[in-house]
C-alpha cells in the first residue's frame, strides 16, 4: 500500500470526514439524550411539588411526607433553617445543602455531596410564602448511567462504522480507479517499437474513457510523427548510398592510375567520402533498429572467432598493441554480423583514444558472456558515462570528428547489445584509459 497514492488519500479523506460527523453527530445525541431525561425529571419534580404545596394548604403540616419515587426525598424548611417536615430517608437529618436565590420563587438545579447520599441530585427548591422553603429531590443517577450506556456504545458503534466505511470507500475507489491503473500499465509498456499497442477504454462515456480516448489519439499521433521521421532518415540514408559508393569508386580508380597532380587532396576527399560513407551506414542502422525491423539473422556464434577477426583489422593498422591473452572461448547466440559490428565500433573507439595499447577479455560468468574493451587513453569522466551512448554525442576535442567518429559507434554497439539481450556499459573511465563491458547472454 503506497500512502502517496489518491486511493489512500481519498480513502483517509472519507474516513477522516465520516469520522468527525460520527463524533459531531454522537456529542449531539448524548447532549439531547441528556437534556431530555433532564427536562423528565424536572417535570417529576414539579409535579411532586405541586403535589405536596396541595397537602400543606391545610390547616395543619404533616408530620412526614411520603417516600415518593425511589431516592427522591422532600424537606420542608422553615424560618432559622428548621426542619419542618421532611420525607423518612431524611428523619432526624439537618436541612440540606442547597443553596437558593432568593429573587426566584423556583430554582431548579443538579446537586452532588448531599448527605442523602453520595450520588447526584437534581433539586427543586420552591419558595413557599408565609411557610418556609421547600426542597424536592430524585437520584441523577438514571441520566447519568444512560448517557454513559450511550457512551459505551457509540465508543464501539463508531470505530466499527468507521473501518466499514473505509473499507467500502477503499475498495469502491479502487473499483473507479482500476482502468486508470490499466491505461498507465499499458503506456508503461509501450516502447519506441510497440506505438501501434493502445490503452484500453471502459465504454462508459465517462472521464476514464475519455481520457483513454485521449491517450490513443496521442499514441496515434506519435506514432505517425515518428513513423514518418524513421521513413525520413532511412530513405535519405539509403539515397545517399549509391552516389557516395560511386564517389568513392572514382577517387579510387584516381588515386590508383597515379595520375593525378594533388594527390593529398584526392586522399583527403577519399577520405572524408569514406567517412560519410559509414555515417550513412551507421544512420540506415539506426533508423531499421527504431523501427523494429533489423532483419537479424539469429543463429549460434563462437563470439571469441568474431572479437579475434575483429582485433585482427586493428593490429593491422599497426597503430596500437592489441592484447588478446586474456580471450577464451564464448558461444551465444545472435547475428555474427551485427555482433561484429558493436565489437568493430568498441574497437574503433578504443583504437583512436589509445596512446599505445588495448587489452581485450573474454569469459563467461553465470551463463553470460563477458567482453571487456580496455585502452590507455586519456579515459572518459564518471559523470559522461551514460552520455556517451546518445547519438552523435562528441564530448571534447579529442573525440571530435576529425579522429573519424561519428557520434554512432558506441549508441549502435549498445543497440546490439541490447537487441541480444546483452547489456554494454562504461565500467571504468576515470583516470588513465577507458574499459566497456559487453554483455550476451550464451547460447543454450
Amino acid at each position: 500500500m503506497r500512502f502517496n497514492s489518491i486511493r489512500f488519500r481519498i480513502t483517509a479523506i472519507a474516513t477522516a470526514v465520516v469520522a468527525v460527523v460520527l463524533v459531531l453527530a454522537g456529542i449531539s445525541l448524548v447532549t439531547v439524550q441528556r437534556a431530555l431525561l433532564t427536562d423528565s425529571l424536572d417535570e417529576a419534580l414539579t409535579q411532586r411539588a405541586d403535589d405536596i404545596v396541595a397537602l400543606l394548604a391545610g390547616d395543619e403540616l404533616p408530620t412526614e411526607f411520603s417516600q415518593g419515587a425511589r431516592e427522591g426525598f422532600a424537606q420542608l424548611i422553615g424560618e432559622g433553617d428548621a426542619v419542618l417536615v421532611a420525607t423518612p430517608n431524611l428523619r432526624g437529618f439537618p436541612p440540606v445543602d442547597v443553596s437558593t436565590d432568593p429573587d426566584e420563587m423556583v430554582t431548579m438545579q443538579t446537586v452532588e455531596g448531599l448527605e442523602v447520599d453520595d450520588d447526584r441530585f437534581r433539586v427543586l427548591s420552591r419558595v413557599l410564602e408565609g411557610i418556609g422553603v421547600l426542597h424536592v429531590g430524585t437520584t441523577y443517577d438514571v441520566v447519568s448511567e444512560s448517557a454513559g450506556t450511550l457512551i459505551s456504545a457509540l465508543g464501539v458503534t463508531i470505530p466499527i462504522v468507521m473501518v466499514a466505511i473505509a473499507a467500502l470507500v477503499w475498495w469502491l475507489v479502487g473499483r473507479t480507479l482500476e482502468p486508470v491503473e490499466d491505461i498507465r500499465s499499458e503506456v508503461a509498456e509501450i516502447g519506441s517499437t510497440d506505438l501501434h499497442r493502445r490503452v484500453p477504454g471502459t465504454g462508459s462515456g465517462d472521464e476514464i474513457d475519455r481520457l483513454s480516448g485521449t491517450m490513443n489519439e496521442m499514441l496515434s499521433r506519435l506514432e505517425e510523427s515518428i513513423t514518418r521521421q524513421q521513413r525520413f532518415v532511412a530513405d535519405a540514408s539509403h539515397e545517399m548510398r549509391n552516389p557516395l559508393t560511386r564517389m568513392r569508386s572514382a577517387l579510387e580508380v584516381e588515386l590508383a592510375a597515379e595520375t593525378i597532380q594533388d594527390l593529398e587532396l584526392v586522399q583527403s576527399v577519399l577520405e572524408e567520402v569514406i567517412g560519410l560513407q559509414h555515417m550513412v551506414e551507421d544512420m540506415l542502422f539506426m533508423a531499421r533498429a527504431d523501427a523494429g525491423h533489423g532483419q537479424l539473422k539469429f543463429k549460434k556464434v563462437d563470439l571469441d572467432d568474431v572479437v579475434l577477426r575483429e582485433a585482427r583489422r586493428v593490429r593491422d593498422h599497426e597503430r596500437v598493441e592489441v592484447d588478446l591473452s586474456k580471450v577464451s572461448a564464448a558461444h551465444v547466440y545472435g547475428d555474427s554480423g551485427q555482433l561484429g559490428r558493436a565489437i568493430r565500433n568498441l574497437l574503433a573507439n578504443a583504437e583512436r583514444h589509445a596512446a599505445s595499447r588495448i587489452r581485450l577479455t573474454l569469459s563467461e560468468d553465470d551463463g553470460t558472456a563477458v567482453l571487456t574493451v580496455a585502452d590507455d587513453g586519456p579515459g572518459i569522466p564518471s559523470e559522461h558515462s551514460e552520455l556517451i551512448f546518445e547519438r552523435f554525442t562528441r564530448l571534447d576535442a579529442s573525440r571530435n570528428a576529425d579522429s573519424g567518429g561519428t557520434g554512432l559507434g558506441l549508441p549502435i554497439a549498445r543497440e546490439v547489445a541490447q537487441i541480444h539481450g546483452g547489456t554494454l556499459d562504461l565500467v571504468a573511465g576515470d583516470g588513465l584509459g577507458a574499459t566497456f563491458r559487453l554483455t550476451v547472454p550464451l547460447a543454450d
